[in-house]
């Protein structure tokens, strides 16, 4: 409980920080702010270049170190990244970046972590790479090796998911369907429908925390309970435990004046209990998935099949 309420004081602090920036910007022609602010849905896959196959096979090297049981050998993988990202490796020099931001990786002789790290994120962008504009983005907002520019970080976020970022995406639909700030005062960066575009393209690419919002939209605002239980299945199929509780709680017979969990399903323990071993596999294991969620535990009115207590990602990932 106290580390949500610290996500959602984070969030509500975020969300007032890029209000006030909007409603300092918004233009006296509403028209023309939500022209400015059209989205197209854009998927990052169709955007990205060729990866050099040599710098692949480092990058899968480094990949395969970091997943081993026990203490992972950072300096290999370290050196790895390093050489992959010299072949302009994009992934290797997000890993590259993260690795050195956290301590787990030093930074080039003769460097901080935070000047390499401004360096590697750089190159992402000078290769016009969306999870670039999107780390910058990140920089910017939490001021690490660049001066804190909340509005600048808003400008990289926007443009990360218009070149398809699903992170991207995310943060900035979330703002665009989102009310109200934290002092009550309504949103001036309130645009549903956009937000709303914005999400599902997020969703779409398995982006988790974008269905859920649409969910808590669809369960806060218009109360359409069959959509809000549609985007949390959604969410709870790429990995996102909370979802999968807000489910749990859903068909446990709350009431309607329970509005936190009410989405006017029918009472089902069963279904209960596989939401909830959902989200404990979930939260002990971030890279899970549930692509087979359906032959899990499907929304009603789908019967609720058989089940033996596996998970498919896990069976897959003993096969490689």
């Amino acid at each position: 409980m106290k580390l949500k309420l610290i996500y959602f004081f984070t969030l509500c602090l975020g969300l007032f920080s890029i209000g006030v920036y909007f409603m300092s910007q918004k233009p006296k022609n509403l028209q023309e702010q939500e022209a400015n602010l059209h989205f197209t849905c854009v998927y990052e896959k169709d955007t990205l270049p060729t990866l050099d196959p040599e710098a692949d096979i480092w990058f899968q090297q480094a990949r395969a170190l970091e997943k081993v049981k026990g203490k992972p050998d950072y300096a290999t993988i370290g050196r790895l990244y390093r050489q992959a990202a010299e072949k302009d490796h994009y992934k290797a020099l997000f890993n590259l970046q993260n690795l050195i931001r956290y301590g787990k990786v030093p930074p080039r002789t003769g460097m901080h972590p935070p000047q390499e790290v401004l360096e590697l994120v750089e190159k992402l962008i000078k290769l016009n790479i969306p999870l670039g504009y999107y780390q910058m983005g990140y920089l910017l907002d939490r001021g690490y090796a660049v001066k804190q520019d909340k509005t600048a970080a808003l400008t990289y976020f926007r443009k990360a998911a218009d070149m398809g970022n699903p992170a991207g995406q995310y943060i900035i639909g979330d703002l665009f369907v989102s009310p109200g700030l934290l002092d009550d005062r309504d949103n001036p960066a309130y645009y549903p429908e956009i937000g709303e575009e914005m999400l599902k393209c997020s969703i779409e690419q398995g982006f988790a925390k974008a269905g859920h919002a649409l969910a808590v939209q669809h369960l806060y605002t218009d109360k359409n309970y069959a959509k809000a239980a549609y985007y949390f299945q959604e969410a709870v199929k790429h990995g996102y435990y909370i979802s999968a509780m807000r489910l749990v709680g859903s068909f446990q017979n709350p009431t309607p004046q329970n509005i936190d969990y009410y989405l006017a399903l029918p009472q089902d323990p069963e279904r209960a209990r596989r939401y909830n071993l959902i989200s404990d596999e979930s939260f002990r294991f971030p890279e899970a998935r549930f692509p087979d969620i359906d032959k899990i535990v499907p929304l009603p009115p789908a019967p609720l099949p058989e089940w033996d207590g596996t998970f498919e990602y896990k069976k897959q990932q003993e096969q490689k």
